[in-house]
């Protein structure tokens, strides 16, 4: 496929000059520029690490899209690429959030060019407009600020984690409102450039990066697997960078940046020359600690400290604007250099609504030591009520563990009562199917006979039976000596039958 260097329209290879422009084409990627046989590539947008993004039309829908392709020199040769990028397109396009750019398809062309098809959305990035408006006041930068949080948490919700946010990854729409306007791209394709695609990508052993350097957390620089704090990391320096006009750590090269990420403090705004709230100061502050667990856990606490904080500011300007309203002696300052004025003798100052905002200095710099102070605080709170939980946690373990080891025990014992129990049964069982084969052939009408009488007699031993049952087994033992004179042959054994008739 080849692309017009003016106009960045794609054209087939057989096109050699650009028909509006008539320059000399350039090629671009192999191919024609029917992706997958469904999508026109009509023009390259721009490009970035991983890949390229072109502006395409769904050649039977008539949609306009955006499609991302990864570079073919970022992917090694795995089998199994078409099934893992499947994965994360899925993870990406299950986002519903109005402030998430939505993926709409996927797929793979020739096995080793992998492509996301997005929304197409007509604007600018975060990063066009800070180049077009420097600093940008806190108001503004909390107008863009809370979409893109409410974007971020919406991932972290169904545990996605971006990796890679960016003022460049961030759209703001024309012609709607803000809270609408801003789009976040590239979810999914962080995790893949992250390296995380088990081997299919190597942009990591590419560019040595698995993400932006000047907005990657200091967890990210290590092996350690970032998750939702690394995003809020992000936002602190993007935040930062929206108030100051440039992000709180540069450098000439990759491992300056990284040793500022991981060893150096944030610089204050008055270094900068900004004033800025206190309030807000400590929310960016609060973002950017260097140890995870002492960071904004979450993009909606970051949002919410950042709300509370503007409050905060917002309150503090209009009760000194109100007493510098009352009391002609105070002056409030502008955002330029200024001077404070003390009036001549006899004359007043009257309030002048336009000289603008109070100046940072001004400001009671006792609230934000008392912030701090408070902070402090709450990290000691915080982790006594952690060594606790732990403490608990280990309790309620042992005492578990012993809950269950009596269990076992208890449990051991049933079943031996029980293994007792059945073989005694089963003895019992033989000894009664033994009892009834020995008199199987003992006479009926006798047995009944005996268990009528009532009066015991002497048997021949000289004892005397109480009950018929016993009677009964005596005779059944007498009837099996008997045995060996069957059918009464002789006086002998008729002596030795009634022998056993008196027993």
């Amino acid at each position: 496929m080849k692309e017009c260097p003016t106009c960045r329209c794609c054209f087939p290879d057989d096109v050699n000059n650009c028909p509006d422009h008539g320059v000399e084409m350039a090629m671009s990627i192999s191919g024609e520029p029917i992706l997958d046989g469904r999508y026109q590539l009509e023009k390259r947008l721009g490009q970035g690490g991983m890949g390229v993004v072109y502006k395409a039309r769904h050649i039977f829908l008539k949609t306009a899209h955006a499609i991302k392709i990864i570079l073919p020199d970022l992917v090694g040769n795995d089998p199994n690429l078409v099934t893992r990028f499947r994965q994360e397109a899925l993870a990406a396009a299950a986002i519903r959030h109005q402030n998430i750019i939505a993926v709409t398809d996927f797929g793979v062309v020739r096995g080793t060019m992998p492509f996301l098809v997005m929304e197409f959305v007509q604007g600018k990035s975060l990063q066009d407009i800070m180049a077009e408006e420097g600093a940008m006041s806190p108001v503004r930068a909390f107008e863009l600020m809370q979409p893109i949080c409410a974007g971020i948490a919406a991932a972290h919700r169904q545990g996605i984690v971006h990796r890679d946010l960016k003022p460049l990854n961030v759209m703001i729409c024309d012609e709607l409102p803000v809270a609408e306007a801003v789009k976040i791209l590239d979810f999914g394709l962080a995790k893949i450039k992250s390296g995380e695609l088990l081997g299919s990508f190597i942009a990591a052993q590419t560019t040595g990066l698995m993400g932006s350097p000047f907005y990657m957390a200091p967890e990210q620089w290590s092996d350690e697997p970032p998750d939702a704090r690394a995003d809020v990391y992000s936002l602190g320096v993007m935040l930062f960078q929206m108030l100051c006009g440039e992000v709180p750590f540069k450098g000439s090269s990759i491992p300056s940046i990284m040793k500022k990420h991981l060893t150096s403090d944030v610089p204050s705004f008055a270094s900068k020359g900004i004033e800025v709230p206190p309030q807000i100061e400590a929310v960016v502050r609060h973002a950017l600690e260097k140890e995870a667990h002492h960071r904004t856990p979450s993009a909606d606490e970051f949002a919410k400290e950042l709300r509370e904080a503007m409050s905060l500011a917002s309150a503090r300007l209009k009760r000194t604007a109100d007493s510098a309203a009352i009391d002609p002696s105070k002056t409030i300052v502008g955002p330029a250099p200024a001077h404070e004025t003390v009036p001549p003798t006899g004359t007043t100052t009257a309030f002048d609504p336009n000289a603008g905002t109070i100046s940072a200095a001004s400001l009671d710099e006792e609230a934000q030591k008392t912030l701090f102070a408070q902070r402090e605080l709450a990290r000691e709170a915080a982790a006594k009520k952690k060594l606790a939980a732990e403490d608990e946690q280990k309790r309620q373990t042992e005492e578990q563990k012993k809950q269950q080891e009596e269990a076992a025990r208890e449990k051991e014992r049933k079943q031996l009562e029980e293994i007792v129990a059945a073989q005694t049964k089963v003895r019992d069982h033989r000894r009664r199917q033994f009892d009834r084969k020995r008199c199987a052939n003992f006479p009926a009408s006798r047995r009944r006979a005996d268990s009528k009488k009532e009066v015991s007699t002497p048997n021949r031993f000289g004892d005397r039976v109480g009950c018929a049952g016993r009677r009964w087994c005596w005779r059944l033992l007498h009837f099996e000596r008997t045995q060996a004179f069957a059918g009464w042959p002789n006086e002998a054994a008729r002596r030795f039958k009634g022998c056993s008739d008196q027993g």
